[in-house]
């Protein structure tokens, strides 16, 4: 269940990503074309320019909160599996069995078992 919510999650920042990277393009490129044609409006240079520099703050700006908003709601996305994840509680970790792989040799001992005289003996605990 965990990891549908976290692969669910990742798909909408995915979607999320697709959108914001369109409405930061479009802010860009309108941006941009509204500053460059600011002597359209007026035709006093001064105002122009000031017109111009006050677009491309505002465009600069707009572009910022985009990248701001576009993170902050990533991270709500992505916290919402997270918090999901606590309150359907720990699951219960998967013990893999290696009985199919046969004893385990460790290839720096060499020699028979038991170990030898300078290494103290592996002890084995039974059930009963």
């Amino acid at each position: 269940m965990k990891r549908l919510l976290w692969v669910l999650a990742w798909i909408a920042v995915a979607f999320w990503s697709l959108f914001a990277w369109g409405a930061y393009g479009l802010l860009d490129f309108f941006g941009g074309v509204a500053a460059r044609n600011a002597d359209i409006v007026t035709g006093h240079p001064e105002s122009v320019e000031w017109l111009s520099w006050a677009l491309m703050t505002l465009r600069g700006l707009g572009l910022g909160a985009i990248v701001f908003v576009w993170g902050l709601v990533s991270l709500l996305i992505l916290a919402v599996p997270a918090v999901l994840g606590l309150f359907f509680g720990g699951s219960r970790p998967e013990q893999y069995r290696d009985e199919w792989r046969g004893p385990q040799v460790d290839p720096r001992i060499s020699g028979s078992f038991p170990p030898a005289s300078g290494q103290p003996p592996v002890q084995r605990i039974e059930r009963r």
